[in-house]
């Protein structure tokens, strides 16, 4: 009966879309090494780096579901994996952990993405137009359209087909399981919250289009998605929020002036420069075509193209954005993020329902401008960003970013990643501060109080304390406060857990924050959001970070939704596939 199934399963294989589309992700990946590597290294390409390099660093340590990372603010912490979602790290990481290759690590997260993109897209398509060429040919396009991978929206590129196929089977198909809408939700918020929120607004807007459409049974069954996306990523929500209730952070000034000026957020130009300026202009030629065979596209199809046009629209000056940059979609920063991952869309929409001569078209235009503008622009020896000053070569680029990488990952007190927006620091965190190297020092009064035999490991700082006084003294540590520090005293020392120096805000401060639009807080942080302890007696004392009750019980309620999802649609896919396996049984009898 094995030898049955595996004889069907090498035969399907040979001739199936996915053997040839992993075969077709080796080769892109091979041919963007460079582009990869180095188109997004004016973006934030090295802030995404430096999460793959400082995962492998934690997991070299024992530490496989960190909360910080130790390769940013040299070796202080940074809060990034419990903002940012690790999960579609953790192969590149295990990458640069044996070969001690940032770029090769990046690239295999280029490969990685560009497999799990190629493989949904075929998969959705194949649901949509029962076609197994439209597919294979949309899963490639697709694969080409959104490629600065450095850009941390890039990153939800492969789970765009499957929340596009997760309205159509509810809405068009009357399939109403919630699960694969519930995935797609809870791997989206655990991978980039601000495209999550772009993708909302966009199937908000498909929802609405169709809402003659909707029933009873479909709006619930598009609610138990949300409630059950909860579930799978509670972990990640539960530590979130608990976090920010506990500090106000950098990123909830709204119209925070760091690293840009408050005066460049959210201020959008003109319709004409918004699409004169867009990263992908193929799109327009795209949805020109859209518009000319509109009346023979489906349905759906033609929602996908309205919406897409609607969406460059808000991202013009034509909405009042002077309004809406003062409420939570200020999180955007520029409006252009409304915007970045709509090629996805417009491929879909045509591949799906325009005619084959349409879809060759398409296929074979994106697939060109994608070998012109990324593999052949960006060479060993050419890189088309002097004027952002990059003089070198591409292959020098890519020596010096594997040489800071491996400099971060052995010596992280020494060398360090840029923490880019500051998002996740305090609100009142001085920027030069964190870039000078004084969070790196202790604060305390050297006439009271000494501090000795500092030692620096992997999520722990340990020094000896000793008091030359019967006051109590505060000592600000060389770690920034996050809820979940904890301190061990020992040899005859004691004191307070790690937290955060308060002080009372003046009245001329309180008039600077209402004329900055910032949080309307009575007191402010000192020392840049570090920790400090109040310490009673002299003695050793060791500092580390350990997980919350709350992280604990959400990162168990997280763990076993997946195994009683997995479980759920084994037996299913069990029952499903029985009977195939009986017709088997008697065809070889």
């Amino acid at each position: 009966m094995k030898i049955i199934k595996l004889f069907y399963k090498l035969r399907d294989m040979r001739y199936s879309n996915y053997f040839y589309l992993f075969l077709y992700s080796i080769i892109f990946t091979l041919i963007s090494f460079v582009s990869a590597n180095v188109s997004s290294i004016i973006y934030d390409y090295p802030f995404h780096l430096g999460r793959i390099v400082g995962l492998a660093h934690s997991i070299r340590h024992g530490d496989y579901l960190p909360n910080l990372n130790y390769l940013f603010l040299n070796g202080s912490g940074y809060a990034v994996p419990m903002f940012y979602g690790n999960w579609m790290f953790y192969i590149p990481a295990l990458v640069f952990i044996k070969t001690k290759i940032a770029t090769f690590a990046f690239t295999v997260f280029v490969g990685q993405t560009t497999l799990f993109t190629v493989f949904s897209t075929n998969y959705v398509l194949e649901k949509i137009t029962k076609s197994k060429l439209r597919s294979f040919l949309g899963a490639i396009a697709v694969s080409c359209s959104v490629t600065y991978f450095g850009f941390g929206m890039s990153a939800v590129v492969p789970l765009i087909p499957l929340l596009v196929y997760g309205i159509y089977k509810v809405i068009y198909l009357d399939k109403l399981n919630p699960f694969l809408l519930a995935v797609t939700i809870a791997l989206l918020v655990q991978t980039h919250i601000i495209s999550t929120i772009v993708l909302a607004i966009f199937s908000l807007f498909l929802v609405i289009f169709n809402i003659t459409k909707l029933t009873l049974k479909k709006i619930r069954s598009f609610f138990l998605s949300l409630i059950i996306s909860f579930f799978l990523m509670s972990g990640f929500i539960i530590q979130y929020l608990e976090q920010n209730k506990s500090q106000e952070f950098f990123v909830n000034w709204k119209l925070r002036d760091f690293p840009f000026p408050t005066e460049a957020l959210m201020s959008p130009g003109s319709l004409i420069e918004i699409i004169q300026n867009y990263y992908w202009p193929e799109i327009f030629i795209f949805l020109i075509i859209s518009f000319v065979i509109f009346f023979k596209l489906s349905d759906y199809s033609k929602q996908l193209i309205i919406v897409t046009s609607l969406m460059f629209v808000l991202s013009s000056n034509l909405v009042p954005w002077s309004i809406l940059k003062n409420t939570f979609l200020a999180v955007f920063q520029y409006t252009e993020r409304l915007i970045y991952l709509l090629p996805i869309f417009v491929i879909i929409a045509l591949v799906s329902s325009a005619s084959k001569t349409i879809v060759y078209i398409v296929v074979t235009l994106q697939l060109v401008i994608y070998l012109f503008a990324f593999p052949l622009k960006f060479t060993a020896q050419s890189v088309p960003y002097a004027e952002r000053g990059y003089q070198s070569t591409a292959t020098a680029i890519m020596d010096n970013t594997n040489r800071d990488a491996l400099n971060a990952y052995t010596f992280p007190l020494n060398y360090t990643y840029d923490t880019s927006g500051d998002e996740y620091l305090n609100i009142d965190v001085n920027h030069e501060s964190i870039r000078n190297g004084t969070i790196q020092k202790f604060n305390f009064d050297s006439d009271r109080i000494e501090i000795s035999n500092i030692r620096h490991g992997y999520n722990k700082l340990e020094f000896d304390v000793n008091l030359k006084s019967l006051e109590k003294q505060t000592v600000v540590i060389p770690r920034i406060w996050y809820k979940g520090y904890n301190v061990e005293y020992s040899k005859g020392a004691s004191g307070s857990q790690p937290h955060l120096v308060y002080i009372d805000r003046t009245d001329r401060e309180r008039e600077e924050l209402k004329k900055s639009r910032k949080p309307n807080l009575v007191q402010k942080v000192l020392y840049d959001g570090r920790a400090a302890i109040d310490i009673s007696s002299s003695g050793h004392v060791i500092v580390q970070y350990k997980k919350t009750l709350m992280q604990w019980v959400g990162f168990v309620f997280e763990f076993l939704s997946f195994i009683l999802l997995i479980a759920y649609c084994s037996l299913k896919y069990g029952y499903v596939h029985h009977n195939k396996i009986e017709q088997l049984k008697e065809k070889f009898v």
